[in-house]
This record gives structure tokens, sequence and C-alpha cells, in this order.
């Protein structure tokens, strides 16, 4: 998919996650940041990247949900 860059808080807005979020995962180098070419006190995270990312968590946790879940039916038919 093509990359599409916008500002974190842009990123952040749209995809309903707080921007300190976004600009603690870029700081960490979990996603890319670029300088913003027209406003040095902002950067750009590519949005694509970033849904991806949420992705991948809200899967991880679904993952954990569920074996909690089982875990759960497991101790109350004991």
């Amino acid at each position: 998919m093509a990359e599409q860059w916008v500002t974190m808080k842009v990123a952040a807005k749209r995809l309903n996650i707080p921007a300190s979020k976004v600009s603690r995962w870029a700081n960490k180098g979990l996603i890319q940041a670029k300088p913003n070419p027209f406003d040095r006190r902002s950067r750009l995270v590519d949005l694509v990247e970033l849904q991806e990312k949420l992705a991948e968590l809200s899967a991880i946790q679904d993952l954990g949900d569920d074996s909690d879940n089982d875990e759960l039916k497991d101790l109350s038919s004991s």
C-alpha cells in the first residue's frame, strides 16, 4: 500500500488515539517519522504504517483475551 505522510496530530485524530502515543512510538523508533518540510516544529508519520501497527497490536490483544477467557472457563468448570 502507498505511504501517506501526515502530521502526528492528524494521524492521532484520524485513528482516534492520543497524539502523545504517536509521538512516543516515533521517538522509540516503532514507526517512521520525518521532519515536516513546511513546519519544522512538527514531524510527519506514515498513516498506513501506523494503521498496520495498531492492527497488529489489536490482533495480539485479541489473542490474549481469548486465552484468558479459556483459562477462566477451565477454572469455573473445576
